[in-house]
């Protein structure tokens, strides 16, 4: 049976808005050693940031702390100027999260997973190097980590001199992007979390 040229026209077309909107499609794999990257892994004991956080036209300002406990897990919490704490979570070692405390506009399930894998994009979590995957274009290199959904990738230049920004993707295109400036003890100066699907964005700033 032929197939009418005309009736595959829309097939092929949504074909090719497919491979069009496949963002990492021009990307080649190459063998790359993953130590360089651990340099730009941020070392925080204890840190605060002044932080902004604008969700769908609302706004909310604050302090942010980031703390890494006796335990080596680590607490970050977001509160206000006179101490009231919008969130306060924790991050194991092992990769468990736990919710310490949430105020009720912010206490849905969308927005905790959200807020959590922003945090462990920008905190170089669920690292899983026997998963990683290495990737290259002409400008720069991809080390890309599986997630339960999606690649969390970490992007340097070609001589891993500099982490141009972090992706969190789907399996086509990147959904968030992150991009950090660390000072001489590996501790971010500034940290700013965008997200490319709806209106919201994180801005830390060290205080």
């Amino acid at each position: 049976m032929q197939i009418s040229p005309i009736r595959s026209l829309p097939f092929l077309s949504l074909a090719s808005l497919m491979m069009s909107c496949n963002s990492y499609r021009h990307l080649q794999k190459i063998r790359l050693s993953d130590q360089c990257l651990y340099k730009f892994k941020p070392a925080i004991s204890r840190a605060i940031y002044r932080t902004s956080v604008d969700v769908n036209k609302k706004h909310i300002s604050g302090m942010l702390l980031i703390k890494t406990m006796a335990d080596s897990s680590i607490r970050v919490v977001f509160s206000n100027a006179m101490g009231f704490s919008f969130f306060d979570f924790g991050f194991s070692r092992g990769n468990e999260f736990k919710v310490y405390q949430i105020i009720s506009q912010m206490d849905k399930k969308a927005v905790i997973k959200t807020l959590r894998k922003d945090f462990e994009l920008v905190l170089f979590m669920n690292m899983h190097e026997k998963n990683l995957f290495t990737l290259a274009d002409s400008a720069y290199n991809y080390y890309g980590f599986p997630q339960a959904k999606g690649v969390n990738y970490y992007i340097t230049d070609k001589n891993c001199s500099s982490l141009v920004k972090m992706e969190r993707s789907s399996k086509r295109k990147p959904v968030v992007e992150a991009v950090m400036t660390l000072n001489k003890e590996s501790v971010p100066d500034s940290i700013a979390i965008r997200h490319l699907n709806f209106n919201f964005t994180i801005t830390l700033k060290k205080s």
